[in-house]
């Protein structure tokens, strides 16, 4: 869908499909849209995805780096949840640093000198193996902040490839399809009818007049409820442990 598309959409709940000859203006539309987008990347989870970078070793002996001890990165970044060094050899006995569930099954069976009834065996020693992650200097300590996109480094001088983990926005017309994202424009639209009616009085053909609270109101009570659902399904279902 594109925005054009989406006011459309918009104009026509708003006004009854045309029952009513008042509409949100244009430009109160773009702003009421850039608005939701911002909103939306923050507080929605589905107008995220996650996106992985690599940043080159060379970087941070770089005097540009030296200087301000950060890295600039793309404007469609939100948010950056981890910041690591990259590893060598993988720790299956091979060059391959995968380290999933499939592949340690896959490495005992196939792979490993010993036979499969050791895979209690093999299954103690990694756990030995994750707990020594305690103990490595993988993880980098770091700030970062959304609106100037900077992500400064403010533990030790990375000596390896630094790997992040973010979270970047969406296409725009991607959340347009989005039935929170309309029906949140929407209400937002009515409420902003219902003020720009307030200012005064209007009366359609036959002097009836337009109740600009009831479509103020209509549009608060939708809005409250959409804020709601979103923020039930943002509940954290796991916890995040680090060392």
């Amino acid at each position: 869908m594109t925005r054009a598309e989406l006011i459309e959409l918009v104009n026509s709940e708003i006004t009854g499909s045309g029952s009513l000859p008042y509409s949100v203006p244009e430009r109160e539309m773009e702003r009421i849209i850039d608005q939701a987008l911002n909103w939306f990347f923050v507080n929605y989870g589905p107008a995220v995805e996650n996106q992985y970078y690599m940043i080159p070793k060379q970087w941070f002996s770089d005097p540009k780096f030296k200087k301000t001890r950060s890295v600039l990165l793309p404007d469609c970044v939100i948010s950056v949840t981890e910041v690591k060094e990259t590893q060598g050899a993988g720790r299956l006995g091979t060059v391959d640093a995968d380290f999933y569930d499939n592949r340690l099954l896959a490495a005992e069976l196939f792979l490993s000198p010993f036979a499969s009834d050791d895979l209690v065996l093999r299954a103690a020693q990694y756990s030995y193996w994750d707990l020594t992650q305690a103990f490595l200097l993988e993880r980098i300590s770091y700030d970062w902040n959304r609106n100037t996109k900077r992500l400064k480094i403010i533990g030790r001088n990375p000596k390896r490839d630094v790997y992040l983990s973010t979270y970047v926005k969406i296409e725009e017309n991607r959340l347009y399809d989005d039935w929170f994202f309309q029906r949140y424009v929407t209400a937002q639209a009515k409420i902003s009818l219902g003020r720009i009616l307030g200012f005064f009085t209007f009366n359609l053909p036959g002097g009836v007049q337009v109740n600009s609270d009831t479509i103020k109101e209509e549009g608060k009570e939708e809005l409250e409820n959409i804020i709601k659902t979103i923020d039930e399904e943002n509940s954290p279902d796991w916890f995040f442990i680090f060392h």
